[in-house]
């Protein structure tokens, strides 16, 4: 009787042993029932065990790998890009009334033409049985463009005044206005993040999902913004050749930082729903500028001349914010082992102060002994992407 009742307590005590080792390693649950809906819809509500904030995921009832595609359409936009005032005085036609251009009458800014253009994401993560926990990581490439081109005659009621050059000729003649006559600008933007998550979506109600989320960003963010000037100034004046201006200047951001949200889903029915996710990072890392300038001779032999030569750089953390707002289908099939979701919505992502740029000018008085000085002055400004994302969702 003794050794009986000893074999049971040893048999016992192993079987809770085992199963407290496998609470502890997380080994998986069980599948969850499939609860259908109307329209042969079903989901997943996890394990039974859960009587509040039932987790979502695993969709298909059991452990899964997530593969995600993106097509979108943004169009980008940034402060502090103006590159010339457009001002309502005709061209002097003779170098002694260039001064009269400083009466601005009617003046405007000149901003280059921001483009729509395409870009995509890439995910790949995995939903764990292990409390509906997932982690996974999604790539965004996008490369976005502005170009302008504004030029004035000299019977035009309206100049050209730069804001970007520093270049101050070699006239016997003070208080010289700079001007031109034809100005062409191209300013390029790609944008690299990769973010890495760690979320846990579950439902607050029986239409309602919440999924907050932490993890990380990498972010690269490469700037170059060309101006060409030609004409005014740079014709040839006074026996000075002509020349053509160029100012091209280069503005990176590389850095890593923390990143934080969350998703929602509110289902209608049927596999529809509403969908808005929101995110913030805080991003450390190095801005690289580049600032040069140059005059080239319009005729042969076409040389070159330097006007400007700078670089810079420095630490700092950047804010960034994520914002999106779309509709979604989504449905399993199969009894419930695969999971298919399409998603079209509008995104936007704020990017602060990425326009570190420095601009350059030459003031004061222009003649044989004194040829002005350069002012140094910085526009900063925010970007921001904006657009239409089509994405597709596929969970086995």
């Amino acid at each position: 009787m003794q050794k009986s009742l000893l074999a049971l307590s040893i048999l016992g005590a192993t079987n809770i042993a085992v199963a407290a080792r496998g609470t502890d390693n997380c080994e998986p649950e069980p599948p969850a029932t499939c609860y259908p809906e109307n329209c042969n819809h079903c989901y997943c509500l996890g394990p039974e065990n859960y009587g509040v904030n039932a987790p979502v995921r695993p969709y298909t009832c059991n452990g899964d790998w997530v593969i995600s595609a993106a097509g979108f359409y943004w169009i980008a936009h940034q402060d502090g890009m103006e590159y010339a005032i457009d001002n309502s005085v005709k061209n002097p036609d003779d170098i002694f009334s260039y001064g009269e251009i400083n009466n601005l009458i009617d003046a405007k800014y000149e901003t280059p033409d921001f483009k729509w253009d395409w870009g995509f994401k890439v995910g790949l993560g995995y939903n764990t049985t292990c409390d509906g926990w997932d982690f996974g990581v999604v790539w965004t490439w996008y490369r976005g463009k502005a170009n302008d081109h504004i030029e004035t005659e000299i019977d035009d009621n309206h100049s050209l005044i730069p804001l970007w050059s520093a270049y101050a000729p070699e006239l016997e003649v003070s208080s010289i206005t700079l001007f031109a006559t034809d100005i062409e600008t191209h300013w390029k933007i790609q944008l690299n993040l990769i973010d890495i998550e760690l979320g846990r979506e579950y439902w607050t109600s029986k239409h309602l999902s919440f999924r907050p989320f932490a993890g990380l960003r990498i972010a690269y963010l490469e700037q170059n913004f060309e101006i060409q000037h030609k004409g005014g100034i740079w014709s040839a004046i006074l026996g000075n050749p002509a020349f053509n201006n160029e100012v091209d200047l280069e503005n990176d951001f590389k850095g890593v930082g923390v990143r934080s949200g969350f998703d929602t889903v509110w289902n209608f029915g049927c596999g529809w729903g509403l969908y808005g996710n929101f995110a913030a990072s805080i991003v450390y890392g190095r801005f690289s500028l580049d600032h040069d300038e140059e005059n080239r001779e319009v005729s042969s032999p076409h040389d070159k001349i330097k006007v400007l030569e700078n670089e810079e750089s420095f630490r700092a953390s950047r804010g960034m914010l994520d914002l999106a707002l779309g509709i979604q289908w989504a449905s399993l099939f199969c009894d419930c082992q695969y999971r298919f979701t399409i998603q079209l919505g509008w995104e936007n992502h704020l990017f602060f102060h990425q326009n570190q740029l420095w601009r350059v000018n030459r003031i004061g008085e222009l003649d044989d002994e004194d040829r002005g000085e350069n002012v140094f002055f910085q526009r900063r400004g925010n970007l921001d992407t904006q657009g239409w994302t089509l994405k597709v969702q596929f969970e086995f």
